[in-house]
């Protein structure tokens, strides 16, 4: 298949919780996308079988015969969408027609007319009419508010980038003028790798090793710009985890960051090579040496995704945690984290505090907790967005914005 002119494809994440199919990315899009960019677009749908090294699979909703211009303005326009961005992938949702064309199997829609409907193609899904606007645009920026959304994964039903994007959609429909921003969030366990990679832009990769079986198996791995290599050793024998430290291979790659979590320790690195251990908890006997530093896994996530410095251009911080017990404890240490980086920066927080027996609580700022009257996640992120759009903006927040948080020692 051959693209003409500027091609944009919207990665929509095909996750297990999203319970899209191809029909409902494209009624979505159909939704979103402004008619003004998109006349004689040609449409082609693919599934996004070339990143297979990526933690979500995705389907491609590829818009192609686009002057590059209209092209241009038609990607700075769709990022000002928070509603279509929470149905895509956290991880370069959107790309160009170069990636598309590697896909095994793209199929064409048709033909976008100067009345938004679609026809001449080879396949039908949805509408087949383009009915988009243009984004809500706040002319009063001093009077909008600026949001930072970094939810950490909840176990067994979301994770970190599924958190994100339904909160997100929620904040898209409360608050449909505010400026919205996410940031993934992990501890030092699974789903640190999806935060660095995906928050400093950097690429997925895969590799095969082997086990001590003798069989082999495939791993995924980061690569940050700074050519820093990232992976998660959960999973992974002593003697796996000892290959992973040669990889990539024969490229100069000296240093790695190893989210340990649950998993296996290095006992020693190959010559030349440099690691940053990171977890929730590391033995004491575990001490700094000229190759191996241990050091706190939420800190260092944030640390190495610039987290301060986008917490300091919004107003509000979103987190989402476990209730420890009836008496209100919200601080694990990755909430722990979090509230003493708003307490320093004297920014607003909004807690969604939940119970493993599907209870919901808001907190804002140092107030008591709030319980929320609902069982369902969306309806409780909604509830959430909402007591903060009835909240002042800029209310002055005197002494200390939440109380002492202490960041737990490794």
């Amino acid at each position: 298949m051959e693209y003409s002119k500027f091609s944009l494809g919207l990665r929509f994440a095909m996750t297990s919780d999203a319970g899209l199919a191809p029909e409902d990315c494209w009624n979505i899009a159909f939704s979103e996308v402004p008619l003004a960019y998109t006349v004689d677009a040609n449409l082609f749908g693919a599934w996004d079988d070339v990143g297979t090294a990526e933690s979500e699979t995705s389907y491609i909703c590829l818009f192609s015969n686009l002057p590059l211009q209209i092209g241009k303005a038609l990607y700075q326009q769709l990022q000002q969408k928070p509603r279509l961005l929470s149905y895509l992938t956290i991880y370069r949702p959107f790309i160009q027609n170069n990636l598309v064309e590697k896909c095994s199997s793209v199929q064409f829609l048709g033909n976008v007319k100067s009345d938004g409907s679609v026809s001449g193609g080879d396949v039908s899904y949805g509408n087949m009419h383009i009915s988009g606007d243009l984004p809500v645009v706040c002319n009063r920026p001093d009077f909008c508010n600026r949001i930072l959304i970094a939810p950490d994964a909840w176990e067994g039903k979301f994770t970190s980038a599924d958190a994100v994007r339904h909160m997100l959609r929620s904040a898209a429909h409360i608050l449909p003028k505010a400026k919205l921003s996410t940031q993934l969030i992990a501890d030092g366990g699974q789903g640190t790798m999806d935060a660095m990679v995906c928050s400093m832009n950097g690429r997925y990769q895969k590799a095969t090793i082997s086990g001590g079986n003798g069989e082999s198996h495939t791993i995924r791995y980061g690569i940050l710009p700074d050519r820093t290599v990232v992976f998660e050793s959960e999973g992974l024998t002593q003697y796996e985890l000892e290959q992973v430290l040669t990889l990539p291979q024969n490229r100069g790659f000296t240093h790695y960051y190893i989210a340990a979590g649950s998993g296996p320790l290095p006992e020693q690195l190959p010559q030349g090579v440099e690691a940053t251990v990171m977890g929730k908890r590391i033995p004491a006997s575990r001490r700094n040496s000229a190759q191996i530093e241990y050091r706190n896994g939420i800190e260092t996530v944030l640390e190495t995704c610039n987290f301060h410095q986008r917490l300091s251009k919004a107003d509000w911080l979103i987190v989402l945690t476990r209730l420890l017990d009836d008496g209100g404890a919200l601080q694990d240490p990755t909430a722990d984290a979090l509230l003493f980086h708003c307490r320093i920066l004297r920014k607003h927080t909004a807690v969604l505090a939940f119970t493993d027996d599907g209870r919901y609580f808001a907190k804002i700022d140092n107030s008591p907790l709030v319980p929320i009257e609902t069982t369902l996640f969306d309806d409780a992120a909604d509830a959430l967005f909402l007591i903060i759009r009835n909240s002042p903006i800029h209310a002055s927040l005197t002494g200390p914005v939440l109380p002492d948080t202490v960041i737990n020692d490794i």
